[in-house]
C-alpha cells in the first residue's frame, strides 16, 4: 500500500443526511474531473463494532492527468462516532482525496511538493472548502494524518497546526491565533489562508500580502 497525502475534510453526519453528503461529495468530485460513480451506488450508512464507519471507504485510486503529469487519486469516505473520540457530541464524516505521497513530492526531508502539483491541490483545497464548510480544510500526510480536526474537537491547541496546509472558514478562524513562523498565513473576511513554508516554498495563493 502506498504511503498517502491527503485533502481532507469533516462533516457531521447521522444515517438521515448520509446520502443527502454523500451525493454532495460525488457532486464534488465530478466537478473535479474525478470518478464519482462509486459514491453514486447504493451505499448506506452502517456502524461497526469499534465505532467506525467504514461504508465509503472501497474507492480505488484513479489515474488522473494534470499537464501530461500522471498520478493516482483516491477519494476516501469513513465516519466517526463518539465511541472512537468521546469528545465528539455526534458522529461525523471524513471526506477525502488521498494522493500518493511519492508522486507529489519533491523532497521526503521536508515534504517539499513538485512544481508541477502544487497549483493543482491548492484548486483541489480550494474547491473543497468552497463545498465544504463544517470544519478547516486540511493537506495533510501519512503522520499527521486527520490530527488538526481531532485537535479542533478535543481542544488539543497545541495541535491545531499539525498539516501542510489548510483553509479555515471565517467561524473556526478565533481558533488560529498567533500562527508558528513556518507557515504563510493570509486572513481575509471569509477565511484563513494556511500553507507550510517548506513544503509549498511560496504562497500557493495570489494576495498583495
Amino acid at each position: 500500500m502506498p504511503e498517502y497525502s491527503h485533502i481532507q475534510t469533516y462533516l457531521k453526519c447521522n444515517r438521515h443526511n448520509f446520502k443527502e453528503l454523500i451525493n454532495h461529495f460525488a457532486k464534488v468530485l465530478s466537478s473535479l474531473y474525478l470518478d464519482s460513480r462509486y459514491f453514486t451506488s447504493e451505499l448506506e450508512w452502517e456502524v461497526s463494532d469499534n465505532g467506525f464507519m467504514y461504508v465509503g471507504g472501497g474507492a480505488e485510486s484513479q489515474i488522473f492527468v494534470h499537464n501530461d503529469f500522471e498520478l493516482h487519486i483516491r477519494p476516501y469516505v469513513m465516519g466517526l462516532t463518539p465511541e472512537v473520540i468521546k469528545e465528539l457530541e455526534e458522529s461525523w464524516l471524513e471526506v477525502s482525496l488521498l494522493f500518493w505521497t511519492e508522486e507529489i513530492e519533491l523532497d521526503w526531508k521536508t515534504g517539499q511538493l513538485k512544481d508541477e502539483f502544487r497549483t493543482l491541490l491548492w484548486a483541489m483545497l480550494t474547491r473543497f472548502s468552497e463545498e465544504f464548510k463544517e470544519s478547516g480544510v486540511y493537506f495533510t500526510n501519512e503522520v499527521t494524518d486527520g490530527t488538526p480536526w481531532e485537535a479542533l474537537v478535543c481542544y488539543t491547541k497545541e495541535d491545531l497546526w499539525t498539516f501542510d496546509a489548510a483553509i479555515i472558514p471565517d467561524h473556526l478562524i478565533d481558533m488560529y491565533n498567533d500562527g508558528p513562523e513556518e507557515m504563510f498565513v493570509h486572513k481575509n473576511k471569509r477565511t484563513m489562508l494556511v500553507a507550510r513554508k517548506s513544503v509549498w516554498c511560496e504562497k500557493p495563493w495570489l494576495s498583495n500580502d
